[in-house]
């Protein structure tokens, strides 16, 4: 099965765009779209397959024996991996972080096992290096970054642009940063105004990837008043507001990621940050489960 297919049959593209509505933004004059990837697949939801589908090209028309990553005891980007790779039969390996973890330590490494990934668990200081331990012979596989962060994974939101702007011409598209390929990606290809909502205390790296990348991405801003804290923390006000949006709206969202980005978002409405009339379009990027 080729990625077409797989996108035919398994997956539900383009994702719906809904239109929210709400007094804070209806007085200025304000239109906000929610762009669904979290409808995507209810495994391979959200920018997962975003910033898989190029490397499983690659691996399709430059076959090796099979793709390696990277990621921690919960990954939703390695059991990604694991479902699409078990289903187009390429082989593959997960580098979990936590040597002390089995296939039997929780629901999702038993379940990638039973998907027929490979996988090795490795101690925390080691997994640093993101390094593919020396038993394996990686020159035979195709190595995807943790959190597929990579030129291919921000080659992987052309398509996110192109289902956007069919039929909407935003002012500005807003994103939650993890790794920075999704909002990387929204940036390259848009030329819009760009709005990522850091997730993560790694403002410096996003920048360090614009530097290797030789990306001079003009319109790209960083909103980093939104961590709450550590990495998954779930303060009680983050909670009310995911559990009052989804009350409002009618949409799940989870607090790591798309809570923080509309929380954000609902925040610089207040402000008035947003030149009155503007169109926002907010990437659920999933990551419900």
């Amino acid at each position: 099965m080729d990625i077409s297919a797989f996108e035919k049959n398994y997956l539900q593209l383009p994702s719906p765009i809904d239109e929210l509505f709400d007094p804070l933004w209806k007085e200025q004059n304000i239109r906000l779209f929610f762009k669904r990837d979290d409808l995507i697949h209810p495994t391979v939801s959200g920018n997962k397959w975003r910033k898989l589908k190029e490397y499983i090209r690659i691996a399709q028309d430059n076959p090796k024996k099979g793709i390696i990553s990277f990621g921690g005891a919960y990954s939703n980007h390695l059991y990604a991996l694991a479902y699409v790779a078990n289903l187009l039969q390429i082989p593959s390996i997960g580098i979990v972080r936590g040597e002390e973890l089995t296939t039997k330590s929780n629901a999702y490494l038993s379940q990638m096992e039973a998907m027929g990934m490979e996988l090795y668990f490795v101690d925390r200081g080691y997994y640093r290096k993101k390094e593919v331990p020396n038993q394996i012979n990686s020159e035979d596989y195709w190595i995807i970054p943790e959190g597929g962060y990579s030129s291919h994974g921000i080659d992987g939101m052309k398509a996110l642009v192109d289902e956007i702007q069919q039929g909407i011409q935003p002012d500005f598209l807003i994103s939650a940063v993890g790794t920075g390929t999704t909002i990387l990606g929204l940036a390259k290809y848009s030329k819009v105004n760009t709005l990522g909502v850091l997730c993560l205390n790694n403002e410096k790296e996003i920048e360090k990837h614009l530097h290797e990348l030789q990306l001079e991405l003009t319109k790209l801003y960083l909103a980093k008043d939104y961590l709450f804290g550590k990495y998954a923390s779930r303060p009680p006000e983050l909670m009310n507001f995911c559990e009052k949006f989804k009350q409002q709206h009618h949409i799940e969202i989870e607090p790591t990621y798309t809570g923080k980005m509309m929380y954000g978002v609902y925040d610089l409405l207040k402000k008035k940050y947003f030149p009155a009339g503007s169109t926002l379009v907010c990437i659920h990027t999933g990551g419900i489960k």
